[in-house]
Parts: C-alpha cells; sequence; structure tokens
C-alpha cells in the first residue's frame, strides 16, 4: 500500500553501529557521478527509491529547483524521517514528497508520472528482481530515465597481511559475507532466483538505450578520522553479519582488530584506506510511438 508519509518523530537507531549520513558522505562524491546519466533539469519530477539517509534525494531536490518535486520513497519510516533531516538542514524540504511503499508491492502510485528515477543499492533486496526494476520503470514518463545504483567491485581497506591471524583475512570476509548474503536472500519464501545481469534485467523491463557507468571511491592511505571512522564500522558490521560463516581464527583475529583496547587494533594504522567502485545502471522508458 502507498501512502503519503507523516513525520511521526527521530529516525530510529536501528542495530547497525554504521552512522548512514556518514557513510553517505563519504560515498557522495561517487553517488553524484553516478546521477549525472539521469540528466535532471529544473522543473523536473524525480523518485529517489531507497533514500537512505537523504544524500542523494537532497542533491535531486536541488537539481529540480523551487519548480520540480521528488519523491522519497521507502518502506521504512525513520528512513524517510532522516531524509527529511536532511533535507531541512539544506533548506530543500519543500521539494520533497515522502511516500511509504514497499517495492515488493509493485509500482507506487504517485501522482504523476517521474521523468528520472533513482535508486541505489535497494533492488538487490527484492524477491523478485525483474519485478522490482519494472516497478521502478512503471513511474516513468515516456523518454523517462532509470538509474540503478548496484554492484561494482569489493571495497579494500586493509593490507593484505595485518600482522594478525593469517594473511588475506579481508578477502575472506568478502567470501563469508556473500555466504550470508546467498542464505539470507533465499532463505525467504517466493525468492526469484536471478540468473542475469542488470542491463538485461533493464532490457527486459521495456527500457532502451541501455547502459551502464562507474565511479571510483579512492581515499588512500592515511585516512582522514572521517573516512577512518566510515571504514571501521563498516568493517565490524560486515564480520558481525558474516560471523557464522567464518574460521574460528579468523572470528578471532577479527575481534582483536576491531576492539579499541586491543594493541592491535585497526583504528591505530595508518596504512587503512578506502578503495572501491560502484556502478550504476541507466535505462530509457521509450518514447511515445517510437524506441
Amino acid at each position: 500500500m502507498t501512502t503519503i508519509h507523516h513525520r511521526t518523530g527521530k529516525p530510529g537507531t536501528g542495530t547497525s553501529t554504521q552512522d548512514p549520513a556518514a557513510a553517505e558522505a563519504v560515498f557522495l562524491d561517487a553517488s553524484l557521478r553516478l546521477l549525472e546519466p539521469l540528466d535532471v533539469a529544473q522543473g523536473d519530477v524525480v523518485v529517489d527509491v531507497g533514500p537512505g539517509a537523504g544524500s542523494a534525494t537532497v542533491a535531486l531536490a536541488q537539481a529540480v529547483g523551487d519548480q520540480g518535486r521528488v519523491y522519497a520513497v521507502d518502506l521504512d519510516p525513520a528512513m524517510l524521517d532522516a531524509t527529511l533531516d536532511a533535507a531541512q538542514a539544506a533548506g530543500v524540504a519543500d521539494r520533497i514528497r515522502p511516500v511509504l511503499h514497499d517495492l515488493e508491492d509493485g509500482t507506487p502510485s504517485l501522482p504523476e508520472a517521474a521523468d528520472a528515477v533513482w535508486s541505489s543499492w535497494c533492488v538487490h533486496h527484492a524477491r523478485d528482481w525483474d519485478a522490482a526494476v519494472r516497478a521502478l520503470s512503471g513511474m516513468l514518463r515516456p523518454g523517462g530515465v532509470l538509474c540503478l545504483a548496484e554492484g561494482g567491485l569489493p571495497t579494500r581497506c586493509l593490507p593484505w597481511d595485518v600482522g594478525t591471524g593469517r594473511p588475506g583475512l579481508e578477502v575472506r570476509l568478502d567470501e563469508a559475507h556473500g555466504r550470508y548474503f546467498t542464505q539470507w536472500f533465499f532463505g525467504r519464501a517466493a525468492v526469484v532466483r536471478p540468473t542475469r545481469g542488470w542491463t538485461e534485467i533493464l532490457a527486459a523491463a521495456g527500457l532502451v538505450d541501455v547502459t551502464a557507468s562507474t565511479a571510483l571511491v579512492d581515499f588512500p592511505a592515511p585516512l582522514s578520522e572521517r573516512v577512518r571512522t566510515v571504514v571501521l564500522a563498516e568493517l565490524a558490521a560486515r564480520v558481525r553479519r558474516a560471523g557464522p560463516f567464518l574460521a574460528e581464527d579468523d572470528t578471532a583475529a577479527w575481534k582483536r582488530l576491531l576492539d579499541p583496547d586491543d594493541d592491535a587494533w585497526l583504528g591505530r594504522r595508518t596504512d587503512l584506506a578506502l578503495l572501491s567502485a560502484r556502478t550504476a545502471f541507466r535505462g530509457r522508458s521509450p518514447r511515445a510511438g517510437r524506441g
């Protein structure tokens, strides 16, 4: 069911130690580069599905200007509240329409078609990726553009050998986290196995001129305090989720590396980095009477 969301209080804290706003600030430059293919102009109607802490929503609201509108769509009222907080701080809250909706229920019932739809790191949680992309494309006017940020390359933050545990610790964390996600994904009812890439999924949804672009995220060592805090929080979250799939010696190593009271704590190192790549897939709704 789609409803216009009205604020009921401050966002909840959830269970993660990661600060979504801090993490989005670190990745903001990459997100802005991935937003460019949307070609958002003054007066446009834009939809942001899964706005998180609202950094991309604010950027889109600034791009559409006083005459434009941005619909922020999320199933979590706390995330919509966080988005409105960010919008109010940036002075663009009057351009944003929060909408409470679960993408699993199909296309939101918005009062107008969109010139552009953006969704970042959201659709891979859906039970049926093809159905979710069809729901996103269903919000577009003829000629409108969908941009879907999904995938890229694994993040690298640590040296190959950190001196604690076996070398290659971060690579094994990636493998364990992949097993965690696979178990979580297929552990739900009515899941449809995705057997093709995002470009084919967008094309199957009826979009044309499908392309992909990638933005590099590169913070070399030594990291600033701001970026180091985000890196440590993200590593802790990944270790927590992947815990059941880690070997005992890796679990012990991560416990030391993430403990501020341990001599091996990663926060004391000057060789932490943040290197990753994020990819967005773009497609256009066919114009009336032609492709």
